[in-house]
């Protein structure tokens, strides 16, 4: 019965999810760097923009979209602002098609400094063997495990932070983001961090030797699955023989730069087993947590699969796959929302 119980409920979950993708979003476009840039923006039902509010900024994943983020990579996210009235905002990352009309060559990413370069200090990005992936116009002397955009995508965040805070009372700012979004939004902490309330990298492990670290103190989340061989969070060499920052080691250098003074190491289920480390003490009163899911691979919590690579209105055509299904997150985005309100306190 209690199993019977738990499938109704996420079937309603479901069914609401899919109800509230269909409200509207709004595409924005921003030039930047001469280049039309764009972003979805998500405003919930009778939220109250007599008083400040918050502000939530999604990052999509390598060749993921904005909309595939909210409707498939967190399972309606969206439906999330609904519950805690905040203020939703998706941007869209550079992107092309390395083969002129062909949807399945289209590439997206975001450049967090890291992934657009080929040499570290003790080496390569990459392996001797590694795969090649197309590189980006802009990235010509990126070399040869370059796979990012070059472009300015810091200054585009931030000129996207910008326009909203002119348009809006903004009380907090969150930013979240899945792989490559994940490595962004560390690299953003890393450049703004007074401007972000609580930062979460899922599954975005910088690259080796790579990994930014801020000069001040802000709240950082940090998100890897033992079994994701994409981004790993414990091996350094990927299965497409790149090489990426371990976890443990980009927790303890943020604890170190922040002074923080007290470390407690837990575990816990919820869905899927945990093992969960928390530095505070740390200036400005920031914590430093990681978060090990121990029974999932590349996937946002509360999410069984790597999806979100299509995009769907409103959004502009790309040349690229539709959208055709919703995903409905039972656990995953209440579990980060409540995680970063807790810095409130």
């Amino acid at each position: 019965m209690k199993y019977l119980l738990k499938k109704i409920n996420f079937l309603v979950l479901l069914l609401v999810s899919i109800f509230i993708s269909s409200e509207p979003m709004t595409e924005h476009s921003i030039s930047h760097e001469s280049i039309n840039r764009t972003y979805l923006k998500y405003i919930p039902e009778n939220i109250d923009f007599e008083n400040e509010v918050d502000l939530f900024i999604g990052l999509h994943g390598y060749t993921g979209t904005a909309t595939g983020f909210e409707k498939q990579t967190t399972g309606g996210f969206n439906s999330a602002a609904n519950k805690y009235k905040f203020l939703a905002i998706y941007p869209q990352g550079l992107y092309f098609n390395s083969i002129e009309n062909d949807p399945s060559s289209f590439v997206s990413s975001w450049n967090d400094l890291a992934g657009s370069k080929t040499k570290t200090p003790n080496g390569e990005i990459c392996a001797i063997d590694a795969d090649i992936y197309p590189q980006y116009p802009n990235c010509s002397e990126g070399g040869r495990c370059s796979w990012a955009s070059c472009s300015d995508d810091l200054g585009f965040i931030k000129k996207i932070i910008d326009r909203v805070n002119e348009d809006h009372k903004i009380r907090d700012i969150y930013l979240l983001g899945m792989s490559n979004g994940g490595m962004m939004a560390q690299a953003l902490a890393c450049k703004y961090p007074s401007i972000f309330k609580g930062v979460v990298n899922v599954v975005g492990m910088q690259q080796k030797d790579l990994s930014c670290i801020p000069k001040e103190p802000v709240n950082f989340i940090i998100y890897g699955s033992v079994k994701d061989t994409v981004v790993p969070p414990i091996n350094i060499r990927a299965s497409d023989g790149y090489f990426y920052e371990p976890m443990e080691d980009t927790f303890n250098a943020w604890s170190k730069q922040f002074e923080c003074k007290t470390f407690k190491k837990s575990d816990f289920n919820l869905y899927d087993d945990f093992e969960k480390n928390i530095a505070s003490g740390c200036k400005s009163d920031v914590q430093v947590i990681s978060l090990l899911n121990k029974d999932a691979g590349h996937f946002w919590p509360g999410i069984d699969r790597n999806v979100g690579f299509c995009y769907s209105p409103p959004q502009s055509n790309l040349d690229y796959s539709e959208c055709n299904f919703s995903i409905a997150n039972e656990w995953g985005n209440d579990f980060l929302i409540n995680l970063l309100f807790d810095l409130k306190n």
